[in-house]
């Protein structure tokens, strides 16, 4: 959301964001945004979610129901009076969201304003549409309104960052969605590359990560290393704010890990990735043309992993198949077969021609004024 926040910046609007209390100090005051802290931590949301007699009914894989009731259940009420009152506080015309906060369709309209949703990745499956509905519709009916399909998320505006051979075929209730190019946000303030990384020996660079939430999964670092380790390519291991690199043990001269890098300096210089599938991650390597090894662990992970499969950009294991030689063997079949770095250099060319986040700036200044769903004739 931050290179569409900052675009609207440089078009003279003021910008704000309203989230949970620990991203507002940890991520988004370092990139010199206004914040309201508002709605609970994700890691909150997740627990009182898994406390549900109707989650603790759901399958182990089902985690599309999960995330329903995550984001569309346990997280709304307290986030959406939350942004009731930042809204009569700070008075904006206009209110983006992240696609699954369904708090804030529901603030907006309660507010009397128009709002667009921004895409974090592939578009979810009815399934998940189809209950995150049912399950808002008692809370806008307290709030006095008439419940939205889908929650109201798709009313306005929708905003995709996803390229086009990378989404989901089942567009759900999109009515109408304009493209828009994924651009990375990960440096603030005097954000650099280690002091070491220039002495890497020219060799093949692979990067390592597990994002923010999975990051902490029993033995899938350790697994890593022991197969990457003592290999002739240089290991970049990121474990994450939260987490110690030193909890990793003494690392092979070959490895290198720290907390936190940002990832778009590394991959300039990388040659294959290593991660959850996490969307971020995910598209941001594929707009660097970069091929993956992905070991999803949940969310919308396993869907991602198995498109990055279809497309021939990369290969995955998953959470029973991680260890040292199975992670040695894909990550040297992604460095020696050119196919994989040919299917992701297309998708790369894909994002490239996608419109930039300026682009959107246009529509979102169209739905403030008309308060109107944009039409899908907007030229």
């Amino acid at each position: 959301m931050v290179p569409l926040a900052r675009a609207l910046e440089g078009a003279g609007h003021e910008v704000a964001f309203a989230t949970a209390d620990r991203f507002c100090r940890r991520v988004i005051e370092p990139a010199g945004f206004a914040t309201f802290a508002a709605g609970l931590s994700p890691l909150v949301v997740e627990d009182r979610t898994r406390e549900l007699p109707q989650v603790a009914a759901l399958a182990e894989d089902d985690t599309w129901r999960l995330g329903a009731y995550m984001f569309a259940h346990v997280s709304p009420p307290q986030k959406v009076a939350d942004l009731i009152g930042v809204i009569e506080a700070w008075q904006p015309r206009v209110v983006i969201h992240d696609t699954i906060d369904f708090a804030a369709p529901l603030a907006a309209a309660a507010s009397g304003l128009p709002w667009a949703g921004l895409s974090f990745g592939a578009l979810q499956p009815s399934v998940f549409w189809d209950l995150s509905g049912q399950l808002l519709d008692p809370l806008w009916r307290v709030h006095g309104l008439a419940p939205e399909p889908a929650g109201g998320v798709f009313r306005y505006l929708y905003l995709d960052i996803c390229p086009p051979s990378f989404q989901t075929l089942d567009d759900g209730p999109i009515a109408v969605r304009y493209g828009m190019r994924p651009v990375a946000f990960d440096t603030t303030g005097g954000a650099a590359l280690p002091p070491w990384f220039t002495s890497l020996p020219e060799l093949p660079l692979v990067y390592v990560t597990m994002g923010t939430i999975f990051n902490d999964t029993p033995g899938v670092f350790e697994a890593v290393v022991g197969g990457l380790g003592g290999q002739p390519i240089n290991v970049i291991v990121t474990v994450g704010l939260d987490r110690d690199p030193a909890e990793l043990g003494p690392l092979p001269t070959n490895v290198h890990a720290e907390r936190w890098i940002p990832q778009s300096l590394v991959f300039d210089a990388c040659d294959a990735v290593v991660c959850h599938a996490g969307s971020g991650t995910t598209l941001q390597a594929l707009s660097f043309g970069l091929p993956m090894l992905v070991l999803p662990h949940g969310a919308n992970q396993f869907w991602n992993a198995e498109r990055c499969v279809s497309l021939g950009v990369g290969r995955m294991l998953r959470p029973d198949e991680i260890d040292g030689a199975r992670v040695r063997a894909e990550v040297d079949r992604l460095l020696l077969g050119p196919s994989f770095r040919l299917a992701a250099a297309e998708i790369e060319r894909e994002i490239e021609q996608m419109p930039p986040p300026a682009s959107a700036v246009h529509l979102v200044e169209t739905l403030a004024h008309d308060r109107q769903p944009i039409s899908s004739r907007f030229p």
